[in-house]
């Protein structure tokens, strides 16, 4: 029983394991991931954008994952047809292109607005098949999402780590705003 106490010691105060360096996605996947984040948001991948993108698709629905995958071929699709190479294949100054194009492109149909006296549940149009715009947008989303809830993406937007601000610029309320 000591032993097994001297064990359970032993295992509670060693460090946790990383987490597997992927998880989802094979690994010219992750490696395009990887260089697709860091054209999208310059500083993904020593924020460790890809990985993290890869561990939220494995525990994300089958569905989110085909459309996830159907984004990436996409890409890989339009750099062939643009370039006669895949994604990786490509120099700095196409990879900037095909992005600004798959950017400016049409998605598939006009966002929801809401307008003012009217029901807030508006009917969805019609599906559409999804356009390069879409499939880019989708990307961007997951790559943004993952970089801005990185620690450098919340520095980037501000965050100090500290829990408790002794004021807020722009807020004059005489009390303060500490503990």
């Amino acid at each position: 029983e000591a032993a097994s106490q001297a064990a359970h010691a032993h295992a509670a105060s060693a460090p946790a394991e990383a987490p597997p360096a992927r998880v989802f996605l094979d690994p010219h996947q992750l490696e395009t991931v990887a260089t697709l984040a860091e054209a999208i948001v310059p500083g993904s991948t020593a924020a460790g954008v890809a990985p993290f993108v890869d561990r939220l698709l494995a525990e994300d629905t089958p569905e989110a994952q085909r459309a996830f995958l159907a984004a990436l071929g996409a890409i890989q699709a339009e750099a062939t047809a643009r370039h006669g190479r895949p994604w990786l294949g490509l120099e700095p100054e196409q990879k900037a292109g095909l992005l600004t194009a798959a950017s400016a492109g049409l998605p598939s149909r006009e966002p929801r607005r809401w307008t003012p006296g009217q029901p807030v549940l508006v009917p969805e149009p019609p599906a559409a098949p999804p356009t390069l715009r879409d499939r880019f947008d989708l990307l961007k989303e997951r790559i943004a999402t993952a970089y801005y809830s990185s620690e450098a993406g919340m520095k980037e937007l501000g965050w100090t780590g500290h829990l408790i601000h002794e004021s807020f610029p722009g807020c004059p309320h005489p009390e303060g705003h500490g503990p």
